[in-house]
């Protein structure tokens, strides 16, 4: 706690933002994602929408995984589940904001069903159970004979979509930027006040130990099921701004591949912390971009294809702060923190 203040009542212990210098960042740091779209490039500009849908993905990752503790391979298939719900949605008129509500809350059942073998197994038994949902989803989006079901494997979203049917059409980059931005504000602020709940708190309990909060009262099977839910359906919802980022969705876009690169995410920054999974995001996608430019200039001057050593180098990296810190980027910036606190007097 900073020096000189003091909490005098519960609410103010308990607050969001419980420090002055906390609301003063707040004040000073908010307005900056809003203006950044007047100052960058639009390359820059697509990559920094496309991290806010990769963040709300990870968001819902993190109450699965880092509150409730269950182990999820299908990351992948809940965003295609959210991606072509909101496609066929959208092309039937609904406007993009009932499409992509309705494309979390179908992630959302179908996350639940699948979470259902939680109330005889879990660990990597539910990991068995949700991987088998991806290979599924793989199948289901690629077969032709249920296209009359999803649509098709390949589908264009339109250009110019409405917000809520044919109302205020959005569809430039700037707008994808905005709506991105918005989303991700909004489930972060989500998933920390959810942290702070008694749901939360009762995530964190059979996290820890599900045998122990079964034996104080904790119906453990119907909070796991509510974990699975909410996180479906962030993931839903970044399904399907994902494919209204790109314009255009393919099961190629959802597989196993895209599981693992969030859990990167979500390990390297800090699991079960909301900073940590927004942090992870941004080093990540930072690293990746800056590797993918050296190795492209080195490709270019040598004469080799080295941008495929992109997952290596990306991989040696992952391994050495993970070796160096377990709990992520988070936790050593705490540590650092703690230290330039106490700094010069820091034994």
């Amino acid at each position: 706690m900073p020096c000189g203040e003091y909490f005098t009542n519960y609410e103010s212990r308990m607050g969001l933002f419980r420090w002055r210098i906390q609301r003063v960042a707040l004040v000073v740091g908010l307005p900056i994602p809003f203006l950044l779209p007047f100052l960058i490039g639009g390359g820059t500009l697509s990559t920094l929408s496309q991290m806010y849908i990769v963040a709300i993905a990870v968001l819902g990752l993190n109450v699965i995984l880092g509150y409730a503790g269950e182990i999820v391979l299908a990351q992948g298939a809940f965003m295609a589940i959210g991606a072509y719900s909101t496609s066929r949605l959208v092309a039937a008129g609904a406007g993009l904001l009932p499409s992509l509500a309705i494309g979390g809350l179908m992630a959302a059942l179908v996350a639940v069903a699948f979470g259902l073998p939680s109330f005889r197994v879990k660990g990597f038994y539910i990991a068995i159970s949700t991987l088998a949902l991806q290979f599924i989803s793989e199948w289901f989006f690629n077969n032709s004979r249920a296209d009359w079901i999803h649509g098709g494997a390949q589908q264009r979203l339109p250009s110019q979509v409405g917000l809520v049917g044919p109302f205020a059409e959005v569809g430039t980059d700037l707008h994808v930027y905005y709506i991105g931005l918005l989303a991700m504000l909004l489930f972060a602020l989500l998933s920390l006040n959810l942290s702070r709940t008694g749901i939360g708190r009762t995530f964190r309990a059979v996290h820890e130990n599900d045998l122990a909060a079964a034996v104080l009262g904790v119906n453990v099977f119907k909070n796991k099921l509510l974990a699975f839910a909410i996180g479906g359906f962030m993931i839903g919802v970044s399904g399907g701004l994902y494919g209204f980022y790109i314009g255009f969705i393919s099961p190629e876009y959802f597989t196993l591949a895209l599981t693992l690169e969030h859990y990167v995410m979500l390990l390297f920054g800090g699991l079960g912390r909301v900073w940590g999974a927004l942090i992870g995001v941004g080093v990540v996608t930072f690293i990746q971009e800056v590797l993918r430019n050296v190795l492209q200039t080195v490709s270019a001057v040598t004469g080799l294809n080295a941008t495929a050593l992109v997952s290596v180098f990306f991989g040696v990296i992952i391994i050495f702060v993970l070796a160096v810190e377990p709990k992520g980027v988070l936790a050593a910036l705490g540590q650092l923190k703690e230290y330039l606190r106490k700094w010069p007097y820091a034994y």
